[in-house]
């Protein structure tokens, strides 16, 4: 008699297990329990600030792949561009060869841009309503 307690909560066991691993798989969860490197894809967030006007962070790493989300997240307009025709001193923006320019056009408050980086090397970026305060950031992709 023991024994056939044993095999019924062994079999249970296993159909619990199939159900949950089903449900998982239909819900998408699955991503729950993957390890810590499913995050990698993850977008690196950088915010806008007013006081003073900054990206934080102003310097990050990371690797070909990525994407960059800027949230703009202060009261006034911002953007990001690496364009050295939008900016007054072309000098203020820097893209690695082989890298396009890229320009978010102004961000309202609240708004964000994307950008995942392709070509490795360093990027200087700056806003266009704030260049003349200083408000660049750099990013340096790596392999």
């Amino acid at each position: 008699m023991q024994k056939k307690i044993n095999r019924t909560r062994l079999g249970r066991g296993r159909t619990i297990a199939a159900v949950l691993s089903g449900i998982l798989a239909l819900t998408g969860a699955t991503a729950l329990l993957a390890p810590a490197t499913a995050n990698a894809a993850a977008a690196v967030v950088v915010k806008m600030t007013d006081k003073p006007p900054m990206y934080k962070p102003m310097k990050l790493a990371i690797k070909v792949g990525q994407t960059v989300e800027w949230i703009n997240n202060a009261e006034t307009l911002h953007s990001v561009t690496t364009d050295p025709d939008s900016a007054q001193k072309p000098s203020d923006v820097a893209s690695p060869a082989g890298a396009k320019p890229f320009d978010s056009g102004f961000m309202k408050p609240g708004m964000t841009f994307d950008y995942t980086f392709t070509v490795p090397g360093t990027y200087k970026y700056l806003c266009l309503p704030h260049e003349k305060d200083g408000m660049v950031g750099y990013i340096v992709v790596r392999k």
